[in-house]
């Protein structure tokens, strides 16, 4: 019965499951041990550990056999269990340039120091995809030649160490990449980063050291960790705005200078589809100087999620509220809670805000546009009261329409 499906179908079945799981598969019959000896999917684990020459002589051995019968690599992933042990990096070169030989299309290394041959790597005709956890990535002159990977679109690096110019090596050497993932990688300075590309579109950057400069004209996507807020540098069409997100993680203490910076960051754009906050510190914010920052009008922002999860502190700060609002002007309010007291005074401020608008002319509030009304719906889209035990009871599906 096993030997029923083809060939094809059987590899596509192997590459939906481990590659461990697959090897235990090919017992199945003589089809199902071709269809594995050819597996497009290649998950190797190595290290130097009791027993480490005869699992190497496998992944060696397996290696020889793709590139002598020339059999095609889409996935190629390779593992360092424990330590780095260098006396492997010849072999891992080895390895490394038969998958990119063989075509392969997704590149995923897990190393602690492995020195990634990025510059061959960045060779290959066919890479979609290059996944670096803990390697090195030597320095390299901006003005070195690098040839480009056209077909490169995506690039994920963690606990990488590199430097500056090799982070814009990368990105001036894939002209056409889409996503871009740095996270908590070491070598970077404290001073301005830049990161410039014309066709990104997805970036997620998650460090704790230097100031950002984002020039990416068509960014949709943006998931950024740090104690500063990145520039940006944008300009979309209206009909990529539907989909445009933004998510900040501040880790530092929020004052009057952040939430200028935030209005700014916002308004380098017409609108944000989506944007996620989630802050943990606050100091008392100077509403006085936060209105005489005339940086201009802010971009407005559709849908804002606030994370109050760990938000008791900020939340006795008073002018909290007014801050984040006067920073971004949102049209839905998504507060994420599971404290009744944290969300009451929440909207507490908010009525207050839109009782103040009322009841103060136009020309002597501080606002440019006021608060004029604020209405409360639970996951059905049913209106609720303001302040009602109904609301209390569903906080966790409530959301907020501001009426500007």
């Amino acid at each position: 019965m096993a030997d029923l499906l083809p060939e094809c179908l059987i590899q596509k079945i192997l590459c939906l499951i481990s590659f461990k799981e697959a090897t235990k598969m090919s017992i199945l019959s003589k089809t199902w041990l071709q269809a594995w000896s050819t597996l497009p999917n290649l998950e190797f684990f190595v290290n130097c550990w009791r027993g480490w020459e005869a699992h190497i002589n496998i992944v060696d051995t397996t290696m020889e056999r793709y590139v002598k019968r020339k059999i095609p690599i889409q996935k190629f992933e390779l593992s360092e269990i424990f330590a780095d042990s260098p006396q492997l990096f010849p072999l891992i070169d080895k390895w490394l340039l038969i998958a990119l030989q063989n075509g392969v299309k997704q590149l995923v290394l897990h190393f602690t120091a492995y020195p990634a041959p990025i510059l061959t790597i960045l060779t290959a005709k066919s890479l979609s995809e290059l996944v670096l956890h803990g390697c090195a990535l030597m320095p390299v002159s901006l003005s070195s030649g690098v040839v480009s990977c056209n077909s490169l679109r995506k690039i994920s690096l963690s606990y990488v160490t590199l430097d500056e110019n090799m982070l814009q090596t990368l990105l001036n050497s894939c002209p056409f990449i889409v996503s871009f993932i740095l996270e908590y990688c070491s070598g970077l300075t404290m001073k301005l980063i830049k990161i410039k590309s014309d066709s990104l579109k997805v970036l997620k950057i998650h460090q704790y050291c230097g100031i950002w400069e984002i020039d990416a004209p068509d960014l949709v996507s943006l998931d950024y960790t740090g104690n500063e807020i990145p520039e940006l540098n944008i300009v979309r069409e209206s009909s990529q705005l539907e989909n445009s997100k933004i998510i900040l993680h501040c880790i530092s203490r929020l004052n009057t200078a952040w939430f200028c910076k935030l209005r700014k960051f916002l308004s380098n754009s017409s609108s944000w589809s989506e944007v996620s906050l989630c802050l943990f510190k606050c100091d008392e914010i100077n509403m006085t100087d936060l209105q005489m920052d005339h940086i201009g009008s802010s971009g407005g922002v559709d849908v804002l999620n606030l994370n109050m999860l760990l938000m008791d502190e900020i939340i006795e700060c008073p002018t909290f509220v007014d801050a984040l609002l006067w920073s971004c002007h949102p049209g839905r309010l998504n507060l994420i809670s599971i404290d009744i007291e944290t969300v009451t005074r929440f909207i507490d401020r908010l009525m207050y805000m839109k009782n103040l608008s009322h009841s103060t002319s136009h020309a002597s509030t501080p606002w440019n546009s006021q608060l004029k009304d604020v209405k409360a719906f639970d996951g059905n889209n049913q209106l609720l009261q303001l302040g009602s035990e109904e609301l209390a009871k569903r906080i966790m599906e409530t959301y907020f329409i501001l009426d500007w």
